[in-house]
């Protein structure tokens, strides 16, 4: 059944983990909640490839709940500050844009890593299911020509101020509901005056609690969240209705889907008539006719003694109901006469139920117990007769006195061993016990009995890291070799001080009793008194417990001598009390002397870090001048002149220079030339370019002087040229381009629009004059933002005829440099002359 909102337990714990990881993502947090219902709605939305999400700006108002100018100037800008969803336009071959290009970074970096994140566990089939549970929840819906409709959510008609902050809401709260559509309350204390519910808001959408109350308020009006129980302390539960009416549905559905099944007709038919439901329907008919005529007092097998009857055959005791023997079970069917050898009745069984909807088969033939209701049998327990834990007669299973576990179920006996049951779509799947992992089977032999109780695989691979993290520790107290036996050890010790008190929670006893090293003394070799490498009593802890016995016996036999003839009594308190004083004496003592070192050595390591700091910055500029020396010994790249910092006058120079002409020549090409037409935009190029270039020299004959003879003044002086040509034709360029149709419009527009501005205490003349300076301006703008688009064309077909460099194979490139063929660069020959000179 195709209900979205109906998630299973499986299914439910992965789409939560992954919503909440994303809003918990550090870019996300505090931001506002459209953003949030954005990053969410990017995240169902993802390709299971990709993190790119190819949107429009309508479709992600109808998404969020806000208009299309809501979109541009608050959604986007929020996302692109976020730092967490890359926004560009999504432009067509043409340039034209059609939409958006948004790209998750979180879901990225997350698959990218493949640590174990939610995020990155995410497959194709659990991206659909969030895609369509969002669609459920706020979708703004469509009907696409020639595809099937999609319908909207049940929150799309919420929109407007406030709608994304209940969208989200209402995501998050169907995320958390159960399948009777209640919600798992926050726990802990509620400020004063609000309600539990709107904690649990406040919680899910990281907010005040007062903001979160406005939204429980709203979504309460509009129905879409109930509160249920409201007279409890805290004000009731909250239940989502559409999870619930989601859930109901499918069980209706696999309901009928059931009780349609032919199996249950198909085994009633097969079964032939039963002698004992005959007889059972002839009691039944016998007892009707009984009772229209008054109570009846016998039946077969049975009889029902009247009042006077008991207390005429009754004992000599209070009312006869201590009887020592009775000679009459009057409540025992002892059978039938026309049953079959094989069916005799059991004894001390009750009599079969005159209404009851009997099986035509023993109970050895479905491997249930005696009376059990089979399917198609009706719901009411029959009569139990003796064997009928065999198999039947025309049964293909052998007939046995008992179980296959070897119980009798009509005597009340438990089996040994359950039967197998197969874990199908309706059977409840046992909770598997973990295995202590085999590198640490040795450490952790003491609490292996312990370690099967843990049942979930990710606290297992938890804890067994933190146990290596410990081992890694003891390798460098004891070694590696040491190590694994010293943590048996101490879980062993450990184990023996829990005393009567079992270990209940293994997780919690091993990070705060099990694996932390108690040392008894300064020995950093201790471990609740004993040694880790040897095993044997710590001689430090026997000598401070010497100390401590001889400080006892120090002050007893002082108190002794002070106070002889006090009780033992007095003289005991004494001996505890100056044994307190003097162990906060010797404390306060030890703790003066750990200050006053750590305050020699705090002093010691600041000028150790200031000698440090002081020769890390000397060795950074002297790497700094050398690194500057050696950039200005390098010689030119281009020819080769030495001490050029990679770079000649004359070669930058003449670098800039051939930019300059490019950009003049695109600027020509780019008016003259369609773009689309690579060929026309190649010849154009070739030609301009050579023109261009001839024009600079023949400006730069007619106007060079004396000191044009020097390579460096001949080149700044051509790079002059350029600038200059450049600028006369970009501003001839933009003066074709305002007197274009476009420009004439927009100018047209702004005048129009300038003159009719109302404008205080203006004449005639000032407004036209104003209209004509807004035509301008807007014929300028125009004529700029057309330039800019010729030239991102040209630049793009150009882009186009670039011809990638031809790919020679490593092999004959080796074959090359072996042989000695390739020829040099110049720079490098100049610099091995050098080298041999």
């Amino acid at each position: 059944m195709n209900e979205p909102l109906a998630l299973s337990p499986a299914m439910h714990t992965v789409l939560a983990s992954a919503v909440h990881s994303l809003l918990k993502d550090p870019r996300l947090t505090g931001r506002s909640d459209l953003v949030r219902l954005a990053a969410v709605v990017l995240l169902a939305k993802a390709p299971s490839g990709s993190a790119v999400v190819d949107m429009s700006s309508r479709d992600v108002g109808g998404w969020l709940g806000c208009s299309l100018s809501h979109v541009g100037h608050t959604a986007v800008p929020g996302l692109k500050a976020t730092g967490a969803v890359l926004c560009r336009p999504n432009r067509t071959d043409e340039g034209r844009t059609e939409g958006l290009r948004l790209e998750l970074l979180p879901l990225r970096e997350a698959r990218a890593a493949a640590d174990g994140r939610p995020l990155a566990m995410l497959t194709k089939r659990e991206l659909a299911t969030l895609l369509r549970f969002c669609e459920a929840v706020t979708c703004p819906g469509w009907s696409p020509p020639g595809k099937a409709e999609t319908p909207a959510g049940f929150m799309a008609h919420r929109r407007g101020r406030g709608a994304p902050t209940d969208r989200l809401a209402m995501v998050l709260l169907s995320l958390e509901a159960r399948t009777d559509g209640r919600v798992r309350m926050a726990p802990g204390r509620v400020p004063q005056g609000f309600r539990r519910a709107d904690a649990t808001v406040a919680r899910l959408l990281n907010c005040a609690v007062e903001a979160a109350a406005m939204v429980v308020d709203r979504l309460v009006a509009a129905g879409h969240v109930e509160l249920e129980d409201t007279k409890r302390p805290g004000g009731g539960r909250l239940r989502v209705p559409a999870v619930a009416a989601a859930h109901a549905r499918v069980r209706q559905s696999v309901a009928l889907e059931v009780s349609a099944s032919p199996v249950a007709e198909t085994e009633a038919a097969d079964q032939g008539p039963c002698s004992r439901c005959i007889e059972a329907e002839n009691e039944a008919e016998t007892d009707a006719e009984s009772e229209a005529a008054g109570m009846a007092l016998s039946g077969d097998g049975w009889a029902q003694e009247s009042l006077e009857d008991v207390l005429l055959t009754a004992d000599t005791c209070a009312f006869g109901d201590q009887p020592t023997e009775r000679t009459v079970n009057p409540q025992v069917s002892r059978g039938s006469k026309n049953q079959p050898d094989n069916a005799v009745c059991a004894d001390l069984h009750t009599a079969h139920t005159p209404v009851a909807a009997l099986s035509g088969f023993p109970a050895g033939d479905r491997e249930v117990f005696s009376g059990s209701a089979v399917e198609g049998q009706g719901r009411r327990r029959g009569r139990a007769c003796a064997g009928e834990d065999s198999a039947g007669a025309d049964s293909p299973r052998p007939r046995a006195g008992r179980t296959e576990t070897g119980a009798d179920p009509l005597r009340g006996e438990k089996p040994e061993k359950l039967p197998g049951r197969s874990t199908g779509t309706g059977g409840a799947r046992l909770p598997r016990a973990a295995a202590v992992p085999q590198d640490l089977a040795e450490a952790l032999a003491p609490v292996a009995h312990l370690w099967t109780r843990i049942t979930r695989l990710s606290t297992v691979k938890w804890l067994a890291k933190a146990v290596r993290a410990e081992l890694v520790r003891l390798s460098g107290i004891v070694g590696p070799e040491f190590a694994l036996r010293a943590l048996a050890a101490r879980l062993t010790r450990r184990l023996d001080g829990q005393g009567p008190h079992a270990v209940r929670q293994l997780v919690g006893w091993l990070l705060h009793r099990g694996l932390p090293q108690r040392s008894g003394c300064w020995s950093f070799l201790c471990d609740d008194g004993y040694r880790l490498d040897t095993g044997d009593p710590c001689e430090s802890c026997a000598c401070l417990i010497d100390d401590r016995r001889s400080m006892r016996r120090s002050i007893a036999a002082t108190v002794d001598e002070q106070l002889g003839t006090a009780s033992p009594r007095l003289r005991l308190a004494e001996v505890e009390r100056r044994l307190r004083e003097a162990h906060h004496a010797k404390a306060a003592a030890d703790q003066a002397l750990r200050h006053q070192r750590d305050t020699q050595n705090q002093a010691q390591d600041q000028n150790q870090h200031q000698d440090l700091r002081r020769a890390a910055a000397q060795r950074r500029r002297q790497e700094l001048a050398e690194a500057e020396a050696a950039h200005a010994a390098m010689a030119c790249r281009e020819c080769g002149l030495p001490d050029t910092a990679g770079e000649c006058p004359v070669c930058a120079f003449r670098k800039r220079t051939d930019e300059l002409i490019g950009q003049a020549v695109d600027l020509v090409v780019a008016l003259r030339v369609d773009s689309l037409d690579l060929r026309a935009v190649a010849e154009m190029t070739s030609r301009v370019e050579q023109d261009t270039r001839t024009v600079i020299e023949r400006a730069h004959a007619r106007a060079q002087t004396a000191d044009s003879a020097d390579p460096g003044v001949r080149a700044h002086e051509v790079q002059q040229l350029a600038t200059k040509l450049l600028a006369q034709r970009r501003h001839w360029a933009l003066q074709r381009l305002a007197e274009s149709e476009p420009a004439d419009e927009a100018a047209e527009r702004a005048y129009q629009v300038a003159l009719r501005r109302t404008q205080r205490n203006a004449t005639p003349e000032k407004r036209r004059d104003a209209a004509e300076k807004a035509a301008v301006r807007a014929r300028h703008r125009v004529a700029q933002d057309l330039l800019t688009d010729l030239l991102t064309g040209l630049s793009r077909a150009r882009a186009n005829l670039a011809v990638p460099p031809e790919r020679v194979p490593w092999k004959e490139r080796l074959a090359k440099l072996a042989s000695g063929d390739q020829a040099q660069p110049h720079a490098l020959r100049s610099v091995r002359r050098r080298t041999v000179a």
